[in-house]
């Protein structure tokens, strides 16, 4: 009898342990939710249900609606970025042109290659304001600077305002300076050695469109630019070089006075245009002493007569005077050249004319003259050069050019002739 009471107890302990042991674990196991038991007053337990975990299905779903969100986000911010992208491309315009030269001259060290690379950025900011730049980026080992680099407020067609780098205006060579547009590789003596081309500064400028009649037009601009400095006449300077070491090279002016110059055009029947320029600056530092300058230019186009309409008729002459200054003096040169365009159609199925819609040959020859006027024992310098030429352009921003020229005089080449070649290019 004593083992069996014995043994019953022991079995009620060994049961009695067990349950606490169990409740222990189950509240180790679960430490963050509520307790699994618990005990009344009377020692009854109690059972309090865990929340059950959401099904599979909800999860994924959950999860695919995040991802439809987050992709909504990056098709809303490409759909922004694209629409600036588009807004700046209408806009703006991004161009340019280039050039590679080549020039062998009867002259030691005169066989070279050179080159030239611009980049063009224009557009509108506003209906009535645009902005246009023109940028060297130096390939020849020169700066890479702006050659024009300007802001337009557009005010009526009569007068509009412009600021900035500008290219100065004064004669027509000048002002219409891309390569690509030109028919022959090298520039006239009057554009180098008179007017110094490309000759940009920094001003404000008034321009306008006027029309006199249905058959005439005028443009006009006038500026106020820091103008010509006295570098060309500083020790050192050679008289040779005419007014091209005056420019300003886009640095502070070197007086209190700033210069006038101003262009006006006058087109009748859109085949004659004749253009006239003046400029008056001091250029010394005291601001004492004066350059003048004046220049007309002419072109002519006949239109609607068979055999005159291949022709093009272009001259321009400059003159500076420079106020108590003997090296030099005074400064001036013309030029006037013929173009004759032409292209026989039995090339139209070779590879000079094949997929090209107007390809053209063009013959061109070029008479120029400089005189730079010195009261020095150098004397006057002078320089006569001819030039026959021959380019093929394929269509309107592409031509190959080629050119023999002869010089006569000590100026700027003396008396090397030689030939000459370049292709130019713009975009």
């Amino acid at each position: 009898m004593y083992s069996i009471v014995t043994y019953t107890c022991q079995r009620w302990q060994h049961r009695t342990l067990m349950m606490a042991i169990m409740t222990i674990v189950s509240v180790c196991l679960v430490p963050s939710s509520p307790m699994a038991a618990s005990l009344d007053t009377t020692g009854e337990s109690k059972t309090q249900q865990l929340p059950r975990p959401p099904a599979n299905d909800t999860l994924r779903d959950q999860q695919e609606q995040r991802i439809e969100e987050l992709q909504e986000r990056v098709k809303s911010l490409e759909e922004q970025q694209s629409s600036i992208l588009d807004e700046i491309a209408e806009r703006v315009t991004i161009g340019g042109y280039g050039v590679v030269s080549y020039e062998d001259l009867d002259a030691p060290d005169s066989t070279s290659f050179n080159g030239t690379l611009a980049l063009t950025l224009s557009g509108h900011i506003h209906d009535r304001i645009r902005f246009f730049n023109e940028i060297d980026l130096g390939i020849s080992g020169e700066d890479v600077q702006p050659i024009q680099s300007y802001v337009d407020l557009l005010l009526m067609k009569g007068i509009n305002l412009r600021g900035g780098v500008l290219q100065v205006p004064f004669g027509k060579f000048n002002i219409d300076h891309f390569d690509p547009r030109r028919d022959l590789t090298d520039d006239p003596l009057v554009a180098r050695r008179v007017i110094p081309t490309n000759w940009s500064d920094f001003g404000i400028s008034l321009f306008g469109l006027i029309p006199v009649s249905p058959s005439v037009k005028a443009t006009y601009e006038v500026a106020i630019v820091n103008g010509l400095t006295d570098d060309f006449s500083r020790p050192g300077a050679l008289p040779g070089e005419g007014l091209r070491e005056a420019r300003s090279n886009l640095l502070n002016d070197n007086n209190t006075n700033k210069a006038i110059v101003g262009r006006t055009t006058f087109v009748f029947v859109d085949q004659y245009e004749f253009g006239f320029s003046g400029y008056r600056g001091d250029y010394d530092d005291t601001s004492t002493n004066a350059i003048t300058g004046f220049d007309a230019d002419f072109e002519f186009k006949p239109r609607g007569t068979p055999v005159l309409e291949d022709f093009e008729f272009k001259a321009e002459y400059a003159y500076f005077d420079i106020e108590e200054s003997i090296e030099p003096s005074s400064v001036s040169g013309f030029y006037t050249q013929v173009n004759y365009h032409f292209w026989p159609r039995t090339l139209d199925h070779t590879f000079l004319g094949r997929r090209f819609s107007n390809p053209t040959f063009t013959l061109v020859g070029r008479y120029g003259h400089a005189n730079i006027d010195t009261t020095s024992r150098t004397g006057d310098l002078k320089e006569d050069r001819y030039t026959f030429g021959l380019n093929y352009r394929p269509f309107e921003d592409f031509v190959i050019k080629t050119e023999y020229q002869v010089n006569i005089g000590g100026i700027e080449r003396e008396n090397a002739d030689g030939f000459l070649a370049s292709i130019s290019w713009q975009f």
